[in-house]
Order: structure tokens, then sequence, then C-alpha cells
């Protein structure tokens, strides 16, 4: 009686190690196969977005309650290309020493980052990263308007002079044209006597800004005598290459986003608080849309962003005016 109980728990022993076997064989191969798959399916690809994407040009961040977008979606390809930058930097420091240099400017003992000659002043802005180069002494006056083309070559002839070859290009739809007046007032192209001439660089002929900044990165102003009056730049002289190509996400991820907080406030105007509290966003209302490309710092690379003119109002019940922007491919945060 005995043989036949211990033949049971061998059978039974057996069959529990079997299973056993199995499941572990089945564990293994599972995993293989995970890893296999891992291997041959191509991950979906994203950009590690820096702080920027997610913070105000006042250094807030906004939380959103609801966004809407009420206008007309852009048209964009299948694939947007990712730009990498090229040239290191400092370039910037070094065109201004040869300015203070040429120019024959002294630093002023009593304010930082100032530097005075006869014919120009120079100026270091650190929060906004950019020199302002002035002139001192304003020409003889004329009513002569001035001629586009003429201004515009005078912007490229002072970089070329400086051996700076960043292929900039002039935003002519963001020219500003003003008189001769002391405070210059803004006149019709015709009557202009003197130009503001933004200048960037164009990608797929998308304009090309810097990080979350609002304004174009370099502009010069030119008198109808043809002089260069002031012009602006900052370190940011580059030359991209195309790097790789990811799809774009819909306007409504976007919008979506943007809900979540992947969004920067990049300028906000109201008509009636002079400090405008931008921490929470009852509504926004994105009546119009634009891509333009973003200049990364930290990552040297420059992507496509949408860029929404939107109508929000704060928690305090101000209506303001604003442009967004929210990153046009995948991201995550760092």
């Amino acid at each position: 009686m005995l043989q036949p109980v211990m033949n049971k728990k061998i059978k039974l022993q057996l069959k529990n190690i079997k299973f056993t076997q199995f499941v572990v064989g089945t564990t293994v191969v599972a995993l293989l196969v995970a890893a296999v798959l891992r291997v041959i399916t191509p991950q979906e690809e994203k950009i590690i977005s820096s702080q920027f994407v997610t913070e105000n040009y006042d250094g807030s961040q906004s939380s959103f309650k609801k966004v809407v977008f009420s206008g007309i979606p852009v048209i964009l390809p299948e694939q947007l290309n990712i730009y990498s930058a090229i040239n290191s930097s400092g370039l910037a420091d070094q065109l201004a020493l040869v300015l203070i240099n040429e120019y024959q400017m002294v630093a002023d003992p009593e304010i930082p980052n100032y530097w005075l000659g006869e014919k120009f002043s120079l100026t270091k802005n650190n929060y906004d990263q950019n020199y302002v180069l002035n002139g001192v002494h304003e020409q003889n006056e004329n009513d002569l308007p001035i001629i586009l083309t003429e201004a515009i070559s005078v912007c490229h002839n002072f970089y070329s002079k400086y051996n700076i070859d960043a292929p900039l290009v002039p935003r002519e739809d963001a020219i500003t044209y003003l008189n001769n007046s002391h405070e210059q007032g803004f006149v019709s192209p015709n009557e202009a006597t003197y130009l503001h001439i933004p200048l960037t660089y164009e990608l797929d002929g998308y304009p090309v800004f810097y990080q979350n900044k609002n304004n174009y990165p370099f502009f010069c102003r030119v008198d109808n005598f043809y002089e260069l009056k002031r012009a602006s730049f900052k370190d940011f002289f580059q030359e991209f290459q195309l790097v790789g190509q990811l799809r774009p996400v819909s306007i409504d991820q976007a919008v979506n986003n943007i809900k979540k907080g992947e969004a920067s406030v990049i300028s906000a105007q109201s008509q009636i608080a002079p400090i405008i509290d931008l921490d929470w966003i009852e509504e926004a209302d994105l009546y119009r849309v634009e891509i333009d490309y973003r200049y990364d710092e930290k990552l040297r690379i420059a992507y496509p962003f949408y860029k929404f003119k939107a109508k929000l109002t704060n928690s305090g019940g101000i209506n303001i005016e604003a442009t967004i922007i929210t990153p046009a491919i995948k991201t995550a945060q760092e």
C-alpha cells in the first residue's frame, strides 16, 4: 500500500516541477520577445525641452483652467525639421571688443557695461544678453524719404565689415517706419526718414527666435543719410545644419499641452493693470496661430513652435492680450 502512495507523490512533484518549468520558460520567452520588440520597434522620438518652454518672459509659470482655439489652423508638412547650431559662442563679445577699439570708446567708471566714444556708445544688457550700439551725434536732418533696399544694405554691410557671416535675413514685414522728430513717431513707409530693421535667421521659411524672447535677436536703425544710428546684437551668430525630423503635433494636442502647463507667455499687455499676474489663467482664447523656430541655448538646437495670439483672463478678472508659445513637436521635460 505504501508504494502506490509514494508513486502518486512522485508523480505530483514531477507535475509541479514541469508546471514551474513551463511558467519560468514562458516568462523567459516573454521577456526575450519584449526585449526584441523594444529593439526592432522604434521608440517615439521626443525633444528634451529646457526650462524656457514652461517659463514666462517674467520668470513666472502659468496654470491654465480653460483653453480654446478659435483661429484657423496652419497647414504643416508631415515632418518638421530639427537643426543643430554649428558656431561656438563668444562672437558677440569679440565683436563688442572690436567696436570699442575701432571707435575708441572708454568704459564709464560709474556705469557698468557702458562704453562711450565720440561717434558711438555701447551698452551691454545682461538681462537680455545683448549689446546695443548707439550713434552719439545726430546728422543734419532732411525730409527725403529713405529707400528700403539701401537701408537694408547698410545693415548687412555692418556685419560683413567685421567678417560676421551669419545668414541674417531682414524681416520686412516687421520693419518700423519712423520720422526724424526727437521722439521719432511712427509714419507711413513713404514718409519715413528712419528705418528700424529687425533681422534673424530663417529655417524652412520660418523666422528663428532666441528661446522664449518675443523680440527679434538683431536689429539696425538707419537714417536717410544711410548711416547706421543704432544696432543691437547678441551671442547668437549661428549657422544651422539639419540633424533630424519629427512629426508635428496637432493643434488640439498643442492646446492640451498648454492646459498641462507646457507653454510660455512671451508677451502680455493690459489696458488696466501695469503689472500683470500670469500665475493662474482662468480662460485663454487662442485666436491666431503661426509657426516659428526657437533656438535652445542649452541644447544648441532650433526646433519648431506654435505661436498663438491669445486673449487671456487671469484670476483677478483682468483681460490680457498675450502671445503664447508651445512646441510643435513632442517634447519631454528634463
